[in-house]
C-alpha cells in the first residue's frame, strides 16, 4: 500500500502513523485492520524535515519554514483517531536543512548551518554551535545525538565530530572522532550509559565515558627498536618519560601528555651502545633527592644526570664482587640508598660526593639463608616511611628492616598451603593498615599472623600473578596481572576486571612495572610489548543488571535452534530433549556492553543438585548422559563492579523416557521390583530374626551361665553355713534318743526331726558336690574295680524298700565284671539312678537294673523303672545344670528332689569319665537311664593326700515308709480332712489336731472324691504344691459342688509371693498359711474358721437375718420384693392407658384390696398416688432432656389428656410444664 519513501513513526500506545502524501496522515486502525486517513492542511510533503512522536504523545511534524504539533486523540469504543493542533515556542526564521530527536528535544541546523537544541519540556531553544566548515569539509550530516553535556554529529560520508561544552566558557568545543569512515547513524542505548556509532564499512563503535580512560601503547607500533617487555617506567618533572625494558635497553619520550600521541612526541633509544648503561635489560627507575635519576640494571646501578643530560656509571662493590640484578630502588631523606636485587639480596649504603657526582660508600649487604642464590631473590622495596622499610622475596615473603638487629626479619611466618604465595612480586597498604601482597598465586590482603584473605582466580581474578600494585586513592589499587588488569577496592573487597574485551591492547604484564604521576595521578603499568596508562576523568557508572537469555543449543556438539526445541508452558519455557539427546550444553547471555568481562556467572541444575556450581566467566553449561526426567536449570550471575548478584533465571529441561521407560515398561518393573523387594525384604527379616535370636540366644546363654554361677555359688555358701546348724541338731537329737524312760510322744518327735536333719545334710552335700565338679576340683582317679561287686552291693541296700513298697526289683549282673573307673564316680551314679528309679515308681510296679560289657569294649549300666513315661520335650532337662538349679530354688513345687540334683551330679561324672548318661522311654511304658562309659587308663602318680582325701558317696534313703496311725472316730467332734503328699506332714498336723477333731488323712489328692464321700469335713486343710492336682485346683473343685461349696479351706504353702496368695484366696480359700509355721497358730486359725461358720450358722437361723435395714429402717426383704414388682409393673407400662391398681393387682395376682393392704403395710402411698408419681417424674425428665412439644410429652408419659396433667403437675411443681423447663433447663445446661 505504501511503496514510495514516507514518514513513519509509532505513539505510545502502539498507534503506527505515516505520511506518504501532503496534506494527511494515515494511521492504522486497529478494530478494522485497515489504515485511515486525516487530511490536514498545511503539511507539504516535500518540506518535511524530521516526524516523529514526543514522550508526551505528541506528534511533530517539522518542516524547512515551519512546524506543527499535534495532541492525539483516540476513542475507546470506535478505536477512531483525532489530531488536535497544539501551539509550540518552536520558531525559526532561517528554513532549515536537517532535524533530528531524541523524544525530549529536537536538533536542527539552518541554512546558515547553525545548530539549535530545542528542549520539547521547556520549550526553550540553545544555539550549540556553527557547523558550516565543518559541513563543507565533511558533507551531509546523518544524525545528531545528545550525550551528557556533549552532541555527536555523525556525517554520512566522512566520520563523527564530538561537540564536548567547556565549564569555563559555555561554549563547545569540536573535535574529531577516529573513526575514518562514513557514520549511518548514531544511537543513544536505552539501559546502558553508552552511544552505538554504525559505520559505512567498519562495523559499529560503542562510545562511552567511564570512570577511568585507559590508553594502550603498544611501543613496537612507533618504533622498532623496541620488542623486549617493559620492565620499568618513569615520569619526570620535564614530561619526560622513561620506558626501560627487558633487553632493548630505555626508551625516552619527551613532552608526554596523557591525551597526546605518543607518536607526535620526539623519542630517543638509550643502549649500552649509546650510552653508559651496563646492561640492556632495565629493571627499576627511582627519584633522587639529586638532580639525578637512579637506574637499576642487570648489571648494577647507573643514574642519569639532568645537569649533565646523560648516563652515569657508579659501581657497588660488595666485597670481592659487583652488585647485579637490581630490581628495586629506594632514597631515604639522609643519603642512605636501598636496593633489591634478585640473588643478591639488599644493600643499604651512604651516597657521598656532590650532588652531580654522587659516590657509593660504606655498602652494606642483607641475605638470608647464608647468601644462598636462590633464597635472596628480592623483587620490590616498599617503604611505609624511611624507618620502615619492608622487601618483597620471591620463595621466602616478606622482610622488614630491624635496624636494632642490624638484619632482616619476616614480617609473618605463617605458612601457607601453597607455597607459591610466598613470592612476593609487589606491596603496598591501604588505609586501614592491611599490607597488599601481590604474589604468584594472587593477592594477600593481609592484616595480622592469623587474619588475611586471598583474593585469586578462585574468586573471579583474571589470573592469580600479580606482577604491580599501585594506589590510586585511599583505597583503590590498580593491579597487573597476566591477563589484564584488576581495579581493587580493598574497603569492599570488589573488584573490576580489564582485559581485551575493554581495549587493552597490552594485557601481560611484567614483575614491578608500575608508576603513579604524582602530579596528575596517571598510572602507568608495563608489559610484555608496550605501556598502558590510566587516568580518572570520566563519570561514575550507574547500577545496570541486564537479565540473563538462553540463546543457544547444542547437542552431540552440534548447533541447534534452541527456540525449536522450546514449548511454553503457562509462563514457563520448556526445553524439551529426546533420551537419546542426553549429551548437549546450553548457552547464555546477559547483555552488557560495559561490564561483560566482570561477571562471575553461577548455575545449579535442579532436579540433579542443590549445589551452586561457579561457571567463572563461561556463558554457558555442559551436561552429558543425562538421565530421563524434569530438571530445572537455575542461572544466576555476580557483577564484581557493583558488588552485587543478579536475579535468578530459570529454563526447564524435559528429558524425554525411552521406551523401556515407558509406563507400561515402568508398571512392569514396578510389579518385578515389588516382588524382588518383598523377597529381599522377608530374607532380610528372617536373617535379621536369626541374627537377633542367635545374639538373643548368646545373650541369654551367657546371663544364664552367670545367674547359674551367682546361684551355685550362693546355694554352696548357705549349705556351708547349714553344716554347724544341723550338727547342733542331729547331734541333740541322738542324746535324747539315747535316754532311757522317753515317752512314746517324745521319741516320734525326735526322730522325725532326726530323720529330716539328715535329709537337709544329704542335700547340703550333693550342692557341695555339685558345685565342685562344675568348678572343676573334682579330680577323676582311675583304677581297676570289680563293678559286679559294687552294682550288687549298692541294689541289696534297696531290698527292703522294694518290700515295704510292694516294688518288684530286678537285676541282670553278670559275674567278675572288670573294669577302669573311678570308685567314687561309680558309685555316686549307681546310687543316684537307682534312688531316682524308686522315687518315681509307683507302689507295687517294677525296677530293673542291668549290667553289659558290649564285647569288653564299653561298659554299659542300664536303670528303668515302670510308672509315667517322661515327654521327649522334657528330655533335655532332666540332665539341664540350669533346670536343675532353678528346680532346687523353688523346690516348695514339689518339682524337685534330692534325685534331681543327683542326676546332674550323675551326668557331669559321667562326662568326666569319658562317658554319656542317656533317658529315654521304652515301647512298653518304662523310663530307661543308660550309662555308657569307655575303657579308660589307671592313674599313676597320685599323691597319698589326694588318695586319702574324702570321696562323696550319696546317702542311701532306704529307710521303711512312715506309717499314719489310725485316729478314733467320735461321732461329737468335728471332722478334720488333711490332704499333703508329704506323709510326714499328714503325721504332724494329724497329731496337732488328734484331740479335738477327727483326723482324715489323705496322700493321693486324686482320691479326694472317694474320701468326700465316705466323710463330711468340717475344715480341710491342704498343701498347695502337690503332685497332680494342687491346692489351688482342689479348692476350685470343692467350691464349685454346692454341697461341699461352704466347707472351709485352709492351705499351707512354702511360696511367699503374694500373686501366689491372691490365687488361692480367689479361688476361695479361708485362709493361706506359709511354711514354716506354728503348730499354735494353725491350730487357732482351725479354730476360728469353725467358730466363724458357726456364728453365720446361727445369724441365719434368726428371724433377723431376713430384714435390711435401708435409711434407717427395718424392711423385710420379701416386702422390698413386692415393691420392685409393682415398680417394674408401672414402668413397662407407663404409657398404657388402662394401668390402674386393679391392672397391677391383675397381673400380681391378687385382689386389689390385697394390694392396697400390701402397700399401706409397707408404709407407701396408694398404687394410684404411685402411678402418678412415675408418670409426673418421666415428664420431667422430657422436658429437661429432650426437645418434644409439650403435647407430645403429655403422651409420652401416660397421661390421657392435657388438662389432667397440667393439674397435677401444677399441683405437684407450682408452676406450669413451660415454666418448669425455662426455669430449670438452664441449670441442667
Amino acid at each position: 500500500e505504501f511503496q514510495k519513501l514516507f514518514f513513519m513513526n509509532k505513539d505510545n500506545h502502539g498507534n503506527l502513523f505515516i505520511i506518504q502524501d501532503s496534506n494527511c496522515i494515515y494511521y492504522y486502525h486497529k478494530k478494522e485492520g485497515v489504515f485511515k486517513k486525516i487530511n490536514i492542511t498545511g503539511i507539504p510533503i516535500s518540506d518535511i524535515v524530521d516526524f516523529f512522536i514526543d514522550g508526551s504523545n505528541r506528534m511533530w511534524v517539522v518542516m524547512k519554514g515551519y512546524n506543527r504539533c499535534y495532541d492525539i486523540q483516540r476513542e475507546d469504543a470506535s478505536g477512531d483517531i483525532t489530531l488536535l493542533p497544539q501551539k509550540t515556542n518552536l520558531i525559526y526564521q532561517t528554513s532549515l536543512i536537517y532535524c533530528f530527536n531524541d523524544e525530549q528535544s529536537l536538533y536542527y541546523i539552518d541554512k546558515e548551518f547553525n545548530f539549535y537544541a530545542f528542549h520539547i519540556p521547556t520549550q526553550k531553544n540553545e544555539f550549540i554551535a556553527n557547523l558550516g566548515k565543518e559541513i563543507q569539509e565533511r558533507g551531509k550530516i546523518s544524525s545528531i545525538v545528545h550525550y551528557h553535556n556533549s552532541y555527536f554529529v555523525g556525517f554520512l560520508m566522512d566520520g563523527i565530530l564530538l561537540l564536548e561544552k567547556q565549564k569555563e566558557t559555555d561554549h563547545y568545543q569540536i573535535q574529531s572522532l577516529p573513526i575514518n569512515s562514513g557514520v549511518f547513524c548514531l544511537k543513544k542505548d536505552r539501559f546502558q550509559d553508552v552511544v552505538w556509532i554504525g559505520t559505512d564499512g567498519q562495523g559499529v563503535y560503542l562510545y562511552s565515558n567511564p570512570l577511568y580512560s585507559i590508553k594502550s601503547m603498544v611501543l613496537s607500533n612507533y618504533t622498532e627498536k623496541i620488542e623486549r617487555p617493559v620492565r620499568a617506567i618513569y615520569l619526570d618533572d620535564e614530561r619526560t618519560f622513561w620506558v626501560g625494558t627487558k633487553g632493548n635497553g630505555i626508551l625516552k619520550i619527551y613532552d608526554y601528555e596523557f591525551d597526546k600521541n605518543i607518536s607526535d612526541c620526539r623519542a630517543e633509544v638509550l643502549t649500552t651502545s649509546n650510552s653508559a648503561l651496563s646492561s640492556n635489560a632495565v629493571y627499576c627507575f627511582a627519584k633522587s633527592h639529586r638532580n639525578l635519576l637512579w637506574i637499576g640494571d642487570e648489571e648494577g646501578l647507573t643514574y642519569y644526570s639532568y645537569r649533565e643530560k646523560r648516563i652515569k656509571s657508579i659501581p657497588i662493590r660488595i666485597g670481592n664482587e659487583d652488585f647485579k640484578y637490581i630490581h628495586d630502588i629506594y632514597e631515604t631523606a639522609d643519603s642512605e640508598l636501598w636496593l633489591a636485587s634478585v640473588g643478591m639480596g639488599v644493600v643499604k649504603a651512604r651516597i657521598a660526593g656532590t650532588p652531580d657526582n654522587p659516590v657509593i660508600v660504606d655498602a652494606q649487604r642483607y641475605v638470608i639463608n647464608d647468601g644462598e642464590l636462590g633464597s635472596n631473590y628480592f623483587f620490590t622495596i616498599y617503604a611505609e616511611n624511611e624507618a620502615n622499610l619492608l622487601f618483597g622475596n620471591k620463595g621466602y615473603g616478606v622482610f622488614r628492616y630491624n635496624e636494632t638487629t642490624n638484619g632482616l626479619e619476616p614480617v609473618s611466618t605463617h605458612k601457607y598451603e601453597n607455597m607459591t604465595l610466598n613470592n612476593i612480586l609487589a606491596i603496598s597498604k591501604d588505609s586501614s593498615n592491611n599490607y597488599l601482597f601481590g604474589t604468584s598465586y594472587g593477592l594477600i590482603k593481609y592484616t595480622s599472623e592469623t587474619s588475611y584473605q586471598l583474593f585469586n582466580a578462585k574468586n573471579g581474578f583474571l589470573n592469580n600473578t600479580i606482577h604491580a600494585i599501585l594506589r590510586n586513592s585511599s583505597d583503590n589499587f590498580w593491579l597487573s596481572t597476566n591477563l589484564g588488569l584488576i581495579n581493587f577496592d580493598t574497603k569492599r573487597n570488589v573488584f573490576r576486571s580489564y582485559g581485551f574485551g575493554d581495549g587493552l591492547k597490552v594485557v601481560e604484564f611484567s614483575d614491578g612495572a608500575g608508576f603513579r604521576d604524582s602530579r596528575t595521578g596517571t598510572l602507568f603499568f608495563g608489559g610484555i610489548n608496550g605501556v598502558v596508562a590510566i587516568r580518572a576523568d570520566g563519570r561514575p557508572e550507574q547500577l545496570y543488571m541486564p537479565p540473563v537469555y538462553f540463546d543457544k543449543l547444542s547437542i552431540f556438539g552440534e548447533q541447534y535452534n534452541l527456540g525449536e526445541f522450546l514449548t511454553r508452558k503457562k509462563e514457563t519455557e520448556v526445553l524439551n530433549l529426546q533420551y537419546d539427546q542426553n549429551f548437549f550444553s546450553v548457552s547464555f547471555a546477559s547483555v552488557d556492553y560495559l561490564n561483560g568481562n566482570n561477571r562471575t556467572y553461577f548455575y545449579k541444575l535442579k532436579g540433579l543438585s542443590d549445589q551452586w556450581v561457579n561457571n567463572g566467566s563461561e556463558s554457558g553449561v555442559s551436561f552429558t548422559n543425562m538421565a530421563p526426567g524434569e530438571y530445572t536449570l537455575l542461572v544466576k550471575y555476580y557483577n564484581s563492579v557493583f558488588d552485587k548478584e543478579s536475579d535468578v533465571y530459570s529454563l526447564v529441561i524435559r528429558m524425554g523416557d525411552p521406551w523401556y521407560a515407558s509406563w507400561w515398561a515402568y508398571l512392569i518393573y514396578a510389579l518385578c521390583l515389588l516382588l524382588l523387594v518383598a523377597l529381599l525384604i522377608r530374607s532380610f527379616i528372617l536373617r535379621s530374626k536369626r541374627k537377633k535370636q542367635e545374639l538373643l540366644n548368646e545373650i541369654e546363654k551367657r546371663h544364664q551361665k552367670n545367674v547359674f554361677e551367682s546361684k551355685l555359688r550362693f546355694f554352696t555358701n548357705i549349705a556351708h553355713e547349714f553344716c554347724t546348724p544341723l550338727t547342733l541338731i542331729y547331734g541333740p537329737c541322738g542324746r535324747i534318743l539315747s535316754s532311757k524312760g522317753l515317752s512314746k510322744f517324745v521319741v516320734d518327735y525326735v526322730q522325725m526331726i532326726q530323720t529330716n536333719a539328715e535329709r537337709l545334710n544329704n542335700l547340703i552335700h550333693e550342692l557341695i558336690e555339685f558345685r565342685r565338679i562344675e568348678t572343676g576340683n573334682r579330680e577323676v582317679r582311675v583304677e581297676s574295680l570289680n563293678v559286679s561287686f559294687i552294682v550288687k552291693g549298692i541294689a541289696k541296700t534297696f531290698v527292703e524298700m522294694a518290700k515295704s513298697r510292694n516294688i518288684t526289683f530286678l537285676s541282670k549282673i553278670p559275674e567278675q565284671v572288670m573294669w577302669n573307673s573311678d570308685k567314687g564316680f561309680l558309685n555316686t551314679i549307681i546310687i543316684n539312678l537307682i534312688s531316682n528309679a524308686f522315687k518315681y515308681t509307683p507302689d507295687g510296679q517294677s525296677i530293673k537294673i542291668e549290667v553289659d560289657t558290649n564285647g569288653e569294649n564299653v561298659l554299659i549300666l542300664r536303670v528303668a523303672n515302670e510308672g509315667s513315661t517322661i515327654k521327649e520335650k522334657d528330655f533335655q532337662y532332666i540332665f539341664n545344670r540350669y533346670t536343675i538349679l532353678d528346680n532346687f530354688e523353688n523346690q516348695d513345687e514339689k518339682n524337685f528332689s534330692r534325685n534331681g540334683l543327683g542326676l546332674a551330679i550323675s551326668y557331669n561324672m559321667a562326662k568326666l569319665l569319658n562317658g554319656t548318661l542317656k533317658v529315654e522311654n521304652t515301647s512298653d511304658g518304662w523310663v530307661m537311664f543308660t550309662l555308657t562309659l569307655p575303657v579308660m587308663e589307671l592313674t599313676t602318680g597320685v599323691s597319698e593326700t589326694k588318695r586319702l582325701t574324702a570321696e562323696y558317696i550319696p546317702k542311701i534313703d532306704t529307710q521303711p515308709i512312715l506309717k499314719l496311725p489310725q485316729y478314733e472316730f467320735d461321732k461329737m467332734r468335728p471332722t478334720l480332712l488333711v490332704v499333703d503328699d508329704e506323709i510326714e506332714m499328714l503325721w504332724f498336723i494329724g497329731e496337732i489336731f488328734s484331740g479335738d477333731f477327727n483326723v482324715v488323712t489323705l496322700q493321693d489328692p486324686e482320691r479326694l472324691d472317694q474320701v468326700m464321700n465316705e466323710v463330711y469335713p468340717n475344715v480341710i486343710i491342704c498343701d498347695v504344691m502337690m503332685p497332680g492336682i494342687g491346692g489351688i485346683e482342689l479348692t476350685r473343685r470343692i467350691k464349685s459342688v454346692k454341697e461341699t461349696a461352704h466347707i472351709p479351706i485352709i492351705v499351707v504353702s512354702g511360696r511367699h509371693e503374694m500373686e501366689q496368695q491372691m490365687e488361692a484366696l480367689s479361688a476361695g480359700v479361708e485362709m493361706y498359711i506359709t511354711k514354716p509355721f506354728s503348730a499354735e497358730y494353725l491350730r487357732i486359725s482351725v479354730c476360728q474358721v469353725m467358730e466363724r461358720k458357726e456364728v453365720l450358722k446361727n445369724y441365719f437361723s434368726s428371724p433377723i437375718s431376713s430384714f435390711e435395714k435401708s435409711d434407717g429402717k427395718l424392711t423385710h426383704k420379701e416386702s422390698k420384693k413386692f415393691l420392685q414388682s409393682v415398680l417394674k409393673i408401672v414402668n413397662d407400662n407407663i404409657t398404657n392407658k388402662d394401668l390402674t391398681p386393679r391392672y397391677i393387682a391383675d397381673r400380681l395376682a391378687i385382689s386389689p384390696r390385697s394390694l392396697y393392704r400390701k402397700m399401706e403395710e409397707i408404709g407407701e402411698g396408694s398404687p394410684t398416688d404411685l402411678i402418678k408419681e412415675c408418670r409426673l417424674h418421666i415428664a420431667k425428665d422430657l422436658l429437661l432432656t429432650t426437645k418434644k412439644t409439650i403435647d407430645e410429652i403429655v403422651f409420652d408419659s401416660g397421661f390421657s389428656n392435657k388438662v389432667t396433667f397440667f393439674k397435677v403437675f401444677r399441683e405437684k411443681y407450682e408452676c406450669t410444664p413451660k415454666e418448669f423447663r425455662q426455669k430449670y433447663l438452664w441449670e441442667v445446661q
